[in-house]
């Protein structure tokens, strides 16, 4: 699959992973009376695990179900650690420096944090071994 495509697929699956994470954010502010950090944080989280079962499908799919485990480790540590501390910090950031609130927000955050992910599952999570990239 071609970088471009793989892009494509990847911001994709991020639309998808970021409508999520808005309403489970909006939901816990709004109506569960959440504060914003642990309100962003869970989003996030939810967010990433759902965006690690649509990669595996979606974005990179035909790699050895034998290493699943691992790259969802690898996964929750990079891009899951990267999304939440990016979310949190820069949000908060935001949302002092002009008095955005929370939802807004929060989006100049994704964007910063979504080429970051992209790099590092494209190179580092969801790379096929040598020999498989040879045969493909």
């Amino acid at each position: 699959m071609s970088a471009r495509r793989r892009w494509m697929r990847f911001n994709l699956v991020g639309l998808m992973g970021f409508a999520l994470q808005t309403t489970t954010l909006w939901a816990l502010v709004r109506w569960a009376g959440v504060g914003a950090g642990v309100g962003i944080t869970v989003a996030v989280l939810a967010a990433v695990s759902h965006n690690f079962v649509w990669h595996e499908c979606v974005t990179w799919p035909n790699l050895p179900r034998s290493q699943r485990v691992k790259r969802w480790l690898y996964f929750h540590l990079s891009t899951g650690a990267i999304s939440v501390l990016t979310n949190l910090g820069v949000t908060l950031i935001v949302m002092n420096a002009t008095g955005l609130p929370v939802l807004p927000a929060n989006v100049v955050a994704v964007a910063i944090a979504s080429t970051a992910n992209f790099w590092i599952n494209d190179r580092l999570i969801f790379r096929a071994a040598p020999a498989l990239r040879k045969s493909s």
